[in-house]
């Protein structure tokens, strides 16, 4: 026993590779070589020990370190090893006794020998297997311990040279540390080839890295499978439920259909909700994205927060696009976000159903079409048309160039009358819906400058890059949680440099300019930064006067038939411009900055500032969740011990690496600090007991999984799209909070 402790000893501290004598013999049978292990110590490196020697009579406690012993005797050699039989003292249900160990080669490759009807091999790989009668059999022995009992060294096939024993299936290894950084890199969803080059570079390549690209790849898709072992639907119930339970204003419904599946699903955090209250006003909600296993229409509510950015309102998972399966998620949206908060504009794409749902749960918000959506359409009726650019410029100032009504009815007769598409029926029908998507019809309603759902694009870009038509609804939640977080370290960031930092500018900061670097944020001084500019490109001249209030025709030189009329009551200070750009993105036009700049008012009039813009908008939740996050980052104390304690031993070894002694003393160091923690978790997990509880619920089911054939072509919802008959709607089950399992 003691040789073996001492064996082990010398193997953690010099590992040396021991190159055998052989000789080679005419094997009959096979053709291959026999070889025979030199009795001779052949080992000039490290303390001499020899490891290619025969094991016969080696004992030890456990049997696990004759299997270790067994490794090393096969990496000194140049093969590999499987475990093989073991033996029942008296059938199942008793201890084993005897175990077997063996060269990978031993046995024969059933599946090289099974075909099929046609008498064709059923798998198309190599067989490695011819029989080899190398290996050790271990018995437990009269004092109870495991003792090497057989010993066989010959080998009937050619051994592998020390530069490719890496690639044996008994040297490649994935160990705890690495397992722990892969399973960090796979949540933060990193892709497994991009993980294995980064292990290759920091391990000085691959030969070093301890196992193949493949068994990387194997190990994430098996971190994946045990994900979700449980069930899809209930792992994600699960985990919904327990984000519930840290934050205690996360929401989510579900509902389920009538055989038990998943059918809707919706869900969002409190951050979401305060961001709502603070910028409902507009609200972008697109479906076009079914990037999951199982096809499911996966729609975001998503805003525009004060630095001109994303920002997420709340995620479903929808079935199917049925006008009741949209007012079912209108209703619960309605119900996490506080039913007396509505959103003034809300913009979506072109689908009936949706467009239907829109108008009946939320009649008073101006519902607008994706201009992106209608672009893209209209490619496909223009026919040559297409290629005319007077007339794309025609169609595009009908959507988003004229100023009034008056002049969009102007140009649309004009395009449709000199291009002879008065009486197509897809422009009919465009035109038919014109009050949602004219920015000229719409010019009173708040959008935030939104002409489409871009916005909503952008999200489904920012997580589809990273899901595929096999990413489970589980793995989903993830890649949407990561990409929420990113925002919000994003928007972080720009919250910083707004109070912190001051902008600068092409113009002296004076007077208006001035006050709107104090007020703005960065994103929103350079738009009015920009209307500034504009401004100062402008002449103004007064057309009428009566007590404080003056009315100014401004137009911009050398643009004639821009001009605008701008109201300036000086009693009041108020100011209103006809081309309505305050009304719709709530920030001052260059006409009303000319004629203020006229008035000397060093200022902006308190009524021309929508606190939505200004980087105070969301001081107070800042304030309020200042003590929830404290407390979520004394949770994370153990991430964050982890995390600074991973940098100090990696800062100690490389220091250590190129010096000898140094790398002993580290090894000592390691080695007894390993001994004592697993001595504390033993005693710790003596005791320890696990209940369990069995409680009746509803069982959660999975959707059922949709098998496709390569990636499929972005969801169309064009104009004068026919229409496929309705399926019967699943959508006859109770929505509400399910009871978590424990899986």
């Amino acid at each position: 026993m003691e040789d073996l402790q001492q064996t082990f000893t010398e193997m953690l501290v010099d590992g040396a590779l021991i190159v055998p004598t052989t000789m080679e013999c005419a094997d009959n049978n096979h053709g291959g070589i026999i070889v025979q292990p030199s009795t001779e110590n052949t080992t000039t490196r490290g303390r001499g020990t020899d490891y290619s020697k025969s094991l016969l009579g080696m004992k030890a406690e456990k049997w696990e370190l004759i299997y270790e012993l067994f490794r090393k005797h096969s990496q000194a050699i140049g093969f590999s090893i499987r475990k093989a039989t073991s033996r029942r003292a008296n059938g199942s249900g008793t201890p084993v006794f005897e175990r077997y160990f063996v060269c990978s080669c031993a046995g024969v490759h059933a599946n090289g020998n099974r075909r099929d009807d046609n008498g064709n091999p059923l798998r198309n790989s190599a067989v490695t297997r011819c029989q080899c009668k190398a290996g050790l059999r271990t018995q437990v022995n009269e004092d109870g311990q495991w003792e090497v009992m057989q010993h066989c060294t010959e080998h009937n096939h050619e051994l592998t040279p020390p530069q490719w024993q890496q690639h044996h299936r008994s040297e490649r290894r994935i160990t705890d540390a690495e397992a722990e950084a892969i399973r960090a890199l796979t949540e933060a969803f990193v892709a497994p080839s991009v993980q294995y080059k980064v292990a290759a570079a920091l391990a000085g390549g691959d030969v070093f890295v301890g196992h193949t690209k493949r068994d990387h790849i194997n190990f994430v898709h098996r971190l994946k499978i045990k994900a979700i072992e449980g069930g899809d639907a209930a792992t994600l119930i699960n985990l919904l439920t327990k984000s519930q339970a840290e934050d205690p204003g996360f929401f989510f419904r579900v509902q389920f259909n009538k055989e038990g599946r998943l059918h809707h699903l919706f869900w969002c955090d409190s951050m979401m909700r305060e961001d709502y209250r603070l910028y409902h006003d507009v609200v972008i909600f697109d479906t076009t994205y079914r990037t999951n296993r199982y096809n499911l229409i996966c729609g975001a509510f998503v805003g525009i927060n004060n630095h001109w950015s994303n920002v997420m309102f709340g995620c479903a998972f929808l079935s199917d696009e049925q006008e009741e399966s949209f007012q079912w998620l209108f209703n619960v949206f309605n119900e996490a976000m506080g039913e007396d908060v509505r959103p003034v504009s809300i913009f979506t794409d072109q689908d009936k159903a949706m467009t239907n749902a829109v108008e009946a749960i939320y009649p008073e918000s101006r519902h607008r079409l994706c201009q992106w959506h209608i672009q893209q359409n209209a490619i496909s009726h223009f026919g040559h048309l297409k290629h005319d650019r007077t007339f794309q410029n025609l169609f595009n100032k009908c959507l988003n160039g004229c100023f009034n009504e008056k002049e969009f009815e102007a140009t649309w007769k004009r395009m449709t009358t000199e291009y002879g598409v008065e009486n197509h029926p897809w422009f009919n029908r465009l035109y038919s819906l014109r009050i949602k998507w004219c920015t000229a019809l719409n010019n009173q309603y708040f959008s935030a400058g939104i002409l489409s759902s871009q916005r909503s694009e952008s999200t489904n870009h920012a997580m589809g890059f990273q899901a595929s038509k096999t990413t489970s609804v589980t793995e989903f939640f993830g890649i949407f949680e990561t990409t929420v977080r990113r925002w919000r370290g994003e928007e972080e960031r720009k919250e910083f440099n707004s109070i912190r930092a001051s902008p600068t500018s092409v113009f002296p900061l004076v007077d208006l300019l001035q006050h709107a670097s104090q007020i703005y944020t960065m994103e929103l001084f350079r738009v009015f930064e920009k209307e500034f500019g504009l401004a100062m490109g402008t002449r103004a001249a007064l057309i009428t006067h009566e007590d404080t209030t003056l009315i100014y025709s401004v137009d911009t030189v050398g643009n004639e038939g821009s001009s605008h009329h701008v109201t300036y009551d000086c009693g009041n200070n108020l100011c209103v411009c006809t081309c309505r750009k305050y009304q719709v993105m709530a920030i001052l036009c260059h006409h009303i900055i000319r004629v203020l700049h006229m008035h000397s008012v060093q200022e902006i009039p308190a009524s021309c500032i929508h606190r939505r813009w200004t980087k105070f908008a969301k001081t107070d939740v800042w304030k309020r969740l200042l003590p929830a996050d404290m407390r979520r980052s004394a949770a994370n104390e153990a991430i964050n011990w982890r995390r600074s304690t991973l940098t100090n031993v990696n800062n100690l070894i490389t220091k250590s690496q190129k010096v000898m002694e140094a790398r002993v003393i580290v090894d000592k160091f390691f080695e007894a600090a390993n001994a004592e923690v697993i001595v504390l978790l033993q005693k710790l997990s003596v005791g320890a007991e696990t209940n369990t509880e069995t409680t009746e619920e509803r069982p959660i089911l999975d959707p059922i999984r949709v098998t496709t054939k390569g990636r499929s072509a972005r969801k169309k919802s064009g104009l004068g799209k026919k229409k496929k008959a309705k399926k019967t709607s699943a959508n006859d089950g109770d929505a509400y909070t399910p009871i978590p399992r424990l899986l």
